[in-house]
């Protein structure tokens, strides 16, 4: 590894360069207007130059004096009392040995038609959106479906494809055949995309396909060379940052009350399920993350956030050539799908079909 000085060098210049400001060696990443995603940036931008940093030790450390002294030999392990993520993973359950508990969250129980299903954002949950669905759902009855291991300990599948086909096996246990409804937001729109795809494929139809603030398939946020030892990690320290809290241990308490607070957790949650909710979260990015551009020829619905309008990374057409577009100026998927255009659209969509 690299002399600590040039270590503190190295780091200056690649601040420099993606925060297009000049860096000195005691500034704040955090205060330059670093923030989480750009940090896998930095990640990947230092491992080119021969430094092994890791994502937590940004959060930690914050300074390039600082993440340079972190990065000699005998600096000491990363701070906090976290539990790793192979103990972790070690918990759950195969496919086979799990108990294979329904993926199904009633979200509206009352009402007649064909019923509407939603899909979990990248967190794994999904009733946050039971006070938003009588917005646009009309008379019909709605389904949330949560990630993979929330209900019990199944390890998520690592192949989105592969997550599709089980949210579809728990679909048609309500819902045998088509024509289907869905409502995707934020990472649940590859979800729904890919179960629509799917339904296609085999011939069955989807009435209506909503998806709100998604990246098509084919474009990364995270380092796809990362596995899920990495993400969790990441995971960990982006919640110490964005929640300021030194140990996520010591402070369940108050992490878990800002995590519902922002609808990360839903109310339900236990203490004891908050290390394994976030090895659920690495194992559903990093399925969202290899999912390859497969091409879908029916309607879609997206709602993007006006900062992705001129985004050529965020263009659906390239795999969905039939999407229609609406953009709105909201600054995250819980504003959007709280937003009366969202509502209106959605609403109109739904009752155009007539089952």
């Amino acid at each position: 590894m690299p002399e600590n000085v040039d270590a503190v060098a190295i780091l200056c210049d690649i601040w420099s360069e993606l925060l297009d400001v000049d860096v000195e060696p005691d500034d704040d990443f955090f205060d330059l207007g670093g923030y989480s995603l750009l940090i896998v940036n930095v990640v990947a931008d230092a491992r080119r130059h021969g430094l092994e940093l890791t994502a937590d030790q940004i959060y930690n450390h914050k300074t390039p004096a600082a993440i340079a002294a972190a990065l000699q030999p005998g600096a000491g392990a990363r701070a906090g009392s976290d539990t790793e993520f192979g103990e972790v993973w070690a918990t759950g359950l195969s496919a086979d040995a799990a108990p294979g508990a329904s993926t199904l969250v009633t979200l509206a129980a009352e009402g007649q038609g064909t019923p509407v299903f939603c899909f979990h954002w990248g967190t794994g949950n999904v009733g946050f959106l039971s006070p938003l669905v009588d917005a646009f759902r009309g008379q019909r009855p709605v389904y949330g479906i949560q990630s993979v291991g929330l209900a019990d300990r199944e390890r998520p599948p690592l192949s989105l494809v592969e997550m599709a086909a089980r949210y579809l096996r728990d679909i048609r246990t309500v819902q045998p055949e088509g024509p289907y409804l869905f409502v995707g937001p934020c990472a649940g729109g590859r979800i729904a995309y890919e179960i629509a795809r799917q339904l296609d494929a085999d011939g069955d139809q989807v009435a209506a396909l909503v998806i709100a603030n998604t990246m098509p398939p084919g474009s990364t946020e995270m380092d796809p060379g990362w596995g899920l030892r990495e993400l969790y990690n990441f995971r960990l320290a982006a919640l110490r940052g964005r929640f300021e809290l030194t140990d996520l241990q010591e402070q369940q308490a108050a992490l878990m009350r800002g995590m519902v607070e922002v609808a990360w957790l839903d109310d339900d949650q236990q203490p004891e399920e908050l290390y394994w909710r976030q090895a659920v979260w690495a194992a559903g990015i990093f399925a969202q993350e290899h999912y390859e551009p497969r091409p879908y020829q029916g309607d879609l619905t997206v709602f993007q956030l006006a900062e992705n309008a001129d985004n050529e990374a965020a263009r659906w057409d390239r795999v969905a050539p039939r999407a229609e577009v609406h953009t709105v100026d909201v600054p995250n998927t819980l504003s959007l799908l709280k937003h009366e255009t969202f509502a209106d659209i959605v609403a109109k969509k739904l009752a155009a079909y007539q089952g």
